[in-house]
Order: C-alpha cells, then sequence, then structure tokens
C-alpha cells in the first residue's frame, strides 16, 4: 500500500514541475495537463519544448512570438502578415 503513496507524491511532484517549466516558457495550462496525464513523460516533454516562442531571424535565439524587438541582438523584428482569406 505504500507504493500507492509513493507513485501519487511522484506524480503530484512531475505536475508540480511540468507546471512551472511551462509557465516560464509561457505555456502554463496545457504543462500542467502534460504533468497529470503523462507524469514524468509529461515533464520531459514540456522541458525539450520551445512553448510560444520561435527563432528570431536575425540572431536565432528564442523570443516569444508576440516580441517586437529581440531581447538578445535588440533589433526590431518584422511584423508578418499571417492572416488567412
Amino acid at each position: 500500500m505504500e507504493w500507492i503513496y509513493v507513485w501519487i507524491l511522484v506524480w503530484v511532484i512531475c505536475i508540480i514541475i511540468a507546471t512551472i517549466l511551462g509557465s516560464r516558457k509561457g505555456m502554463g495550462v496545457s504543462s500542467f495537463f502534460f504533468g497529470l496525464i503523462l507524469g514524468p513523460l509529461g515533464v520531459i516533454l514540456v522541458h525539450i519544448s520551445k512553448g510560444k516562442r520561435v527563432a528570431c531571424p536575425f540572431c536565432d535565439k528564442l523570443i516569444y512570438m508576440t516580441s517586437t524587438v529581440c531581447l538578445h541582438c535588440e533589433k526590431e523584428i518584422p511584423v508578418t502578415n499571417t492572416g488567412t482569406k
């Protein structure tokens, strides 16, 4: 019976770690569900994911999709029109 408590504790720790990692990457709620459903595998997936970030066209560092200026090279990011017609 003690093993059940250990697994529950490990799963809760995985949920917490996945949520913290995901919130730093801008994933928030989806990272919580990755940790909840997948446990340790969810933590690994959140850790290796890019989150809501894309590569800067100038320096290739990861920046948030809504950024207008790169935090690394401090160049203005050109706005692309991705609207559908």
